[in-house]
């Protein structure tokens, strides 16, 4: 018993001594203790808020093992071991298809997309090319809007006939004997004068008159200018025996006027624009002339007075030698056309009738829409009606805009106009081509018959179609005159039947072949195929380079505070010590 006492005394003082050693020790290190507890939990804290701040290379290895595009997981922390060779392959891909990504865009700003300064090709590059190819080359796409538009939606053109056939010798005749004749001009020279006046006048002439300075004298001697010289040979009255519209007998004289053309001195139906020629642009048109009908028995039909080819034999072969046609020159066109070098001409011979089926089509195009040509620069496809540039047609129209440049290209070369535009001459104060100035413009026929763009030093022709393009594809039918056609048929004699061929027509729409929307998805559908890259695929980029740099700032700041915080640790423990 005592025993176990004494035992349990000796660990109580055991332990009360080595109590007493430990409170010795902690007073004696009392304030290197303090101090060392003090830096610790600053350390501590530090290295907390350090771990919570990831790394530049953190970040950017967790975007390489995240990212959406192909390829560049092999370079961040996988468990597959890619090794040095598989990240140079892959480094070595991922840039190919990113140069020839890049040159792709560069090749639609050469001159031919065959010249490429650049040996690197690929499947992405080729698409590229060739889709910004044929988008270049095909800026527009026309649709079908309707195939069932209603006729009688659809103007009707104007049909406008030019004589070129010798002049008949009973008017001739009529026209000598109340003129002048000069002393040096005979009567039988008199008398050819007026036979071929109308078309040894002709400012496309390719043969010269030989007597051109007689028929000056002679013009000269009854005080005729050559515009009232072609008037008095021409006379739309005496042209037609009767007109018909719709199966209904029409007033000649009120429907059929004289009109200028490329083809001298004629006589047009329902046609308008030598009515707006010198007046303000924009100005309101009149409601179109349409047909409500289809077929052989609508539309309009003309019959010609027998007496326009009351003429001999000789007189044909003679006129052939002044102009290739021997005949009526018929030009189908729009209302607000000019008829010029660019519309269609068909020619009516005597004892036959001209069948002419017309089949209208409707094209619509957005105005403001653009495409590059040739020399890569942006020209519009089309022209609105208030964006009318031609100098002397206040309508803007395709035929009239070549018109306009044969106009300013006789101004430029010769200083006058010839009796074809004889309204414009009066309308802008222009001089006019009289005999003594007509062989300038005959000269120059190839220079000045304009009728497709050109550009060289001293002049530039560019046209455009309108925005909103009537065209008539015609269907021309040339048959012998019988006695059901021409119930008054004699010996010689000649009709027209202009009419629509279908009770509907087709509107076309031209719209733009790609618009942003349209090259956004292509090019990034492209981009897609080749590299796995979307518009994701750019935010994820945008927010890992936010995400990188906000890092390395962080990272910056975070060693700045540690410093400065470890210096007054240090400091203030100093301070404790002593």
């Amino acid at each position: 018993m005592s025993k176990i006492f004494n035992n349990q005394n000796q660990n109580f003082l055991y332990l009360d001594t080595k109590h007493n050693d430990t409170i010795l020790r902690q007073s004696i290190a009392k304030i290197n203790v303090n101090v060392k507890s003090d830096l610790t939990k600053d350390v501590t804290e530090s290295t907390k808020k350090e771990e919570k701040n990831p790394t530049p290379r953190e970040v950017l290895t967790d975007y390489l093992e995240s990212t959406s595009v192909h390829g560049l997981q092999y370079f961040g922390k996988t468990n597959i071991e890619v090794g040095v060779l598989g990240k140079i392959l892959w480094a070595f891909t991922i840039l190919t298809c990113f140069v020839c990504t890049c040159h792709s865009f560069e090749v639609r700003h050469l001159e031919r997309y065959t010249r490429l300064n650049a040996p690197l090709v690929s499947g992405l590059s080729l698409m590229l090319m060739q889709f910004l190819r044929r988008y270049n080359e095909n800026p527009t796409n026309t649709y079908i809007q309707t195939f069932d538009a209603p006729i009688f939606r659809a103007p009707f053109p104007a049909v406008t006939i030019c004589p070129s056939i010798p002049i008949p010798l009973k008017k001739r005749l009529a026209i000598l004997e109340n003129s002048i004749l000069p002393e040096n001009v005979s009567r039988e020279l008199a008398l050819e004068m007026l036979n071929y006046g109308h078309l040894i006048t002709h400012p496309y002439m390719n043969k010269e008159f030989k007597q051109m300075d007689k028929l000056k004298e002679f013009l000269d001697a009854n005080k005729w200018s050559v515009a009232r010289f072609v008037k008095t040979l021409i006379n739309c009255e005496d042209m037609f025996e009767s007109c018909w519209w719709s199966t209904e007998r029409i007033d000649c004289t009120k429907s059929i006027k004289h009109s200028y053309s490329s083809y001298g001195l004629c006589c047009s139906f329902n046609y308008l624009l030598e009515n707006y020629v010198g007046s303000q642009k924009g100005q309101p048109k009149p409601k179109p002339l349409s047909s409500a009908d289809f077929g052989l028995w609508s539309g309009l039909k003309l019959v010609f007075n027998k007496e326009m080819f009351m003429i001999s034999q000789d007189d044909m072969r003679s006129s052939t030698r002044v102009v290739n046609s021997n005949g009526m020159v018929v030009l189908i066109h729009h209302r607000m056309d000019y008829p010029g070098l660019n519309t269609n001409m068909y020619t009516l011979q005597v004892n036959h009738e001209l069948e002419i089926a017309i089949k209208p089509e409707l094209i619509q195009k957005p105005a403001g829409l653009q495409h590059r040509n040739k020399e890569k620069q942006l020209v519009p496809v089309c022209i609105a009606e208030d964006q009318n540039t031609l100098e002397y047609f206040s309508v803007y129209r395709y035929s009239n805009c070549y018109a306009n440049c044969r106009v300013k290209a006789m101004i430029r070369l010769c200083g006058c106009l010839p009796f074809i535009y004889d309204n414009i001459a009066e309308s802008y104060n222009i001089s006019r081509c009289e005999i003594e100035h007509l062989s300038c413009i005959q000269r120059n026929a190839k220079l000045i018959g304009i009728v497709k763009d050109i550009e060289n030093e001293n002049f530039t022709c560019s046209c455009r179609t309108p925005c909103e393009n009537m065209n008539y594809d015609n269907s021309p039918n040339l048959i012998s005159l019988t006695k059901a056609s021409l119930p008054n048929r004699t010996d010689k004699g000649a009709a027209i039947k202009v009419y629509m061929y279908s009770q509907t027509f087709q509107i076309l729409l031209t719209l733009s072949a790609a618009d942003e929307t349209y090259l956004l998805a292509s090019v990034g559908g492209i981009f897609s195929l080749f590299l796995g890259c979307s518009f994701l695929s750019v935010v994820e980029i945008v927010y890992f380079v936010y995400l990188y740099c906000r890092a390395i700032f962080a990272r910056k700041r975070h060693e700045v505070q540690t410093d400065h915080t470890t210096n007054e640790i240090f400091v203030n423990g100093r301070r404790r010590v002593y």
